[in-house]
């Protein structure tokens, strides 16, 4: 959801003074709270279009049509989705049409391809929807928003574990989860982010913060019963958009490719992402600052946006290194910490 943020602020930019609300399954409103090009966020249980709930997919009609929408850009290229605007009565839709369904896109007055299997950065192929309605612009930089509250929140918990900021080090070694699928070929694997706690200690004598969701618990807890040096276990403690001031505070991020990474690269914050399965090009462009790593397998990538259909070796992950990681954390600090 990050990733449409740059279309969202495009869209505000195309419609000033428009009334501009959002549709969004629950698992995602949470990156979307406090973004001020939105005026509202209209969310529903993912399982309504996940499943094709009828009654659901009613309800979300219905309130679509209670909203006197005029104008919807439809950032999925699922037929079932482009028709709930006909059926709620907005004239005009732009949106994806995915050319591998049958009449792709029929739902909408003007239509561009969705090509998420490409090395294209896929906010700029959400930009796509907004420019065929007028927008003319290419600045792919993402938005996320925390409130001073919220920022305070996440303050007071570095405090409470006697934390400084730009001193501590953030490791998410959990992701792979969303509402289609969940996607453990894109962990890393506790043993490799064991290895790596071992080696940050031994070279940065820093403290190593590690983060997830509730469902990361047994990982977060076996890293850091097995880790040497500093570990504060945060693992299912602290919610995502806490996490997320706890990254702009922190010296760098280490991650899987999860949801946490964008938000490492909306706050213009450090961070090395590991990817297996996925084309990293489409999903973060490298930087100075936020910058990725593979294995380098020619098997790699597999998986875009699709349905994963599995792995018998995993071998873009085993044959990544601890020590292939450190190297490049190293490369990233030595260059923007002299």
């Amino acid at each position: 959801m990050i990733l449409i943020t740059p279309a969202i602020r495009a869209i505000r930019a195309r419609h000033p003074e428009a009334h501009i609300g959002i549709m969004v399954g629950d698992w995602s409103k949470v990156a979307l709270v406090g973004n001020p090009y939105l005026d509202e966020i209209i969310s529903y249980p993912d399982s309504w279009i996940q499943n094709k709930q009828p009654l659901g997919c009613l309800r979300l009609v219905y309130r679509l049509w209670k909203g006197r929408f005029d104008t919807a850009y439809i950032f999925h290229s699922h037929t079932l989705i482009q028709l709930m605007t006909v059926l709620a009565g907005i004239p005009e839709r732009y949106g994806f049409f995915d050319k591998n369904l049958k009449k792709p896109g029929k739902y909408l007055k003007g239509k561009a391809e969705w090509q998420p299997n490409i090395d294209r950065f896929i906010a700029d192929n959400y930009l796509d929807i907004p420019r065929l309605n007028g927008w003319q612009g290419s600045d792919t930089s993402l938005d996320f928003f925390l409130s001073d509250a919220e920022q305070s929140q996440a303050d007071k918990l570095i405090e409470s574990h006697g934390l400084t900021e730009d001193q501590f080090f953030i490791l998410a070694p959990g992701g792979g989860v969303n509402p289609r699928q969940n996607v453990f070929a894109k962990r890393w694997g506790a043993d490799k982010f064991i290895e790596l706690c071992n080696l940050l200690g031994v070279t940065y004598h820093l403290p190593i913060v590690l983060t997830g969701s509730k469902q990361e618990i047994p990982l977060g807890e076996e890293i850091a019963a097995r880790a040497n040096g500093q570990i504060i276990d945060l693992v299912g403690k602290v919610s995502f958009r806490q996490a997320a001031g706890l990254v702009r505070r922190s010296q760098m991020l280490v991650s899987n490719d999860s949801a946490i990474m964008h938000i490492a690269v909306a706050f213009s914050k450090m961070s090395l992402t590991i990817f297996g399965p996925s084309n990293p090009h489409s999903l973060m462009p490298i930087s100075e600052i936020n910058q990725w790593i593979t294995s380098g397998v020619d098997c790699s990538p597999c998986y875009c946006n699709s349905i994963f259909a599995g792995c018998e070796h995993l071998r873009c992950m085993t044959e990544l290194s601890a020590a292939q990681v450190l190297e490049r954390i190293q490369k990233m600090l030595d260059f923007h910490i002299k």
